[in-house]
């Protein structure tokens, strides 16, 4: 039987543990984005914090509609920061706020009368 079949019948606390035992690689074979969907989010957002220390892209893309605004934003502020080198933030667009939508559209805009050669993002 695949463990993904048993997830929706585990305990939150065994979740996080099986989750933080993922990403600190003591436990292989197992993709850290099939348990979002059973995370709480307090959990979710913890190992959002972790994968942006080990700066895994991937998962947290992957992750992103699981998770708040707040941490939402932290990503994006981690992306935006170079702290996530690989990170299109484009991805992030459907989940972030209307005034932060607004914000970088017109930031982008003022960006491409500066400099308008330059592809922006």
């Amino acid at each position: 039987m695949k463990y993904t079949r048993l997830l929706p019948f585990m305990e939150r606390e065994e979740l996080k543990t099986i989750a933080n035992q993922i990403i600190d690689g003591e436990i292989k074979g197992v993709k850290i984005e099939s348990l979002f969907p059973f995370l709480d989010k307090d959990t979710l957002h913890e190992i959002a914090s972790k994968l942006i220390e080990k700066k895994d892209s991937r998962s947290l893309k992957r992750a992103i509609p699981f998770l708040g605004k707040s941490k939402v934003m932290e990503i994006f502020e981690a992306a935006q920061s170079g702290e996530l080198e690989d990170f299109d933030t484009s991805s992030l667009l459907p989940f972030l706020g209307s005034d932060k939508i607004k914000e970088l559209f017109y930031k982008s805009i003022k960006d491409a009368e500066d400099d308008p050669d330059e592809d922006q993002w």
